[in-house]
């Protein structure tokens, strides 16, 4: 039953990421094309990124009380809006508006997808279901950028695929009511969520995340204008070169599924924040074939850091809490990402489109430094379990 639920969430999800990851990273280029200013652009991610922030912990908190569909339902909905939105304005105010209302809807999909996730594998061949989850998503994506790419060069306008995506989003709500499985539901005071997060390991590595996600702040506002004005790439290269290095994130998570078993977890954590780190900064070199190998290495460190996370939290929290617990590394995710794209949309703007990348790489750098010194700490003390983890 569970193999079942599983399967039917990671075709829905891969499909739905697919669809939210075909334009993410051309927005910048939209926004820039319509003649909106790197502040401008700016602000306009900042503002679907704190929209998010407000939206997280009650959505992630109403995962644990509400049917997880039933709010899926509604976020698509959602993002829907946001994209129709799109293709009827050029305004700066109005965009603003509905990246706000864009920001809440991929929010509450993100809680509630992750919640119906945990849930549904029901403590049981964890490693196996997110590398089926999660592979599946990165396939998916990185073909969702390469078919935006392609349909891009071949001059299809903007605002003609915002509105066949937001079509399908629509088709996705009704989907969502019909395949995806239900949840149980329970109440708990928010005090037992407060002891299930005040711990010195979970703090620890709520920094890190936060560390990590600053560069996703520099992706939003500056990845797709690095590779368009400073690769000279076209929108076709853009996507193949966005999408191919996405899809090795899928073999990656598969490769990690298989072994992880066999390693110290910990151990994935270093590597992937290494890759991710190192990878962002040296994909600034101006040479595309280069760019893209370490662009390529940068997603396998990422692929390595989200599995850690999502492996963590299934393992670490009680089920039932499951929803609002994973919304706290949402939330701080989400604080980390709104901080790099309000700081790098203006700097992208005056020093070059490659300069948000290599300060966000070394952000995820000083995030493993500290995770180095945390392990050695709780290894010196043992405190920290280097045991191999336990289907």
């Amino acid at each position: 039953m569970e193999n079942n639920s599983i399967t039917k969430l990671s075709i829905f999800n891969s499909i739905v990421k697919m669809l939210i990851a075909a334009m993410s990273f051309f927005l910048g280029v939209y926004y820039n094309s319509i003649e909106l200013t790197g502040t401008q652009i700016g602000i306009i991610f900042a503002l679907g990124t704190i929209s998010s922030i407000i939206t997280i912990l009650p959505s992630g908190l109403s995962n644990d009380r509400l049917k997880s569909k039933t709010l899926i339902g509604i976020s698509l909905a959602l993002i829907a809006i946001f994209y129709f939105g799109l293709s009827q304005t050029h305004d700066f105010y109005l965009i603003a508006l509905i990246s706000v209302i864009g920001g809440i809807g991929k929010t509450i999909y993100a809680t509630s997808s992750e919640s119906l996730f945990y849930k549904s594998t029901n403590k049981e061949h964890v490693s196996k279901r997110i590398g089926i989850y999660q592979g599946l998503n990165y396939f998916m994506t990185g073909l969702g950028m390469i078919a935006a790419g392609f349909f891009l060069e071949k001059d299809l306008a903007f605002e003609k695929i915002f509105i066949i995506i937001a079509v399908l989003f629509l088709v996705m709500t009704i989907i969502s009511q019909i395949t995806l499985p239900k949840t149980k539901t329970s109440q708990f005071p928010l005090l037992q969520y407060k002891k299930d997060i005040f711990r010195p390991k979970i703090l620890f590595f709520l920094l890190i995340i936060f560390l990590f996600a600053i560069h996703w702040g520099a992706e939003s506002t500056t990845y797709g204008l690095f590779l368009k004005e400073t690769l000279n790439l076209t929108k076709l290269q853009m996507g193949l070169y966005m999408g191919t290095a996405i899809i090795t994130m899928a073999l990656t998570v598969q490769i990690i599924s298989k072994k992880i078993h066999q390693w110290k977890t910990q151990y994935i954590l270093v590597v992937g924040l290494f890759m991710s780190g190192s990878g962002h900064i040296l994909m600034t070199i101006n040479k595309p074939i280069i760019s893209a190998i370490f662009r390529i290495i940068h997603e396998i460190g990422d692929a390595a850091t989200f599995f850690f996370i999502i492996y963590g939290i299934a393992q670490l929290f009680d089920l039932k809490r499951v929803g609002g617990n994973a919304s706290i590394f949402t939330f701080t995710a989400t604080i980390g990402s709104a901080t790099g794209a309000i700081i790098f949309g203006p700097m992208g703007e005056s020093l070059g489109y490659h300069v948000p990348l290599i300060v966000s790489g070394a952000t995820t750098l000083l995030a493993l430094a500290l995770t180095l010194q945390f392990l050695h700490h709780f290894d010196h003390n043992h405190e920290y379990s280097t045991n191999r983890p336990k289907r």
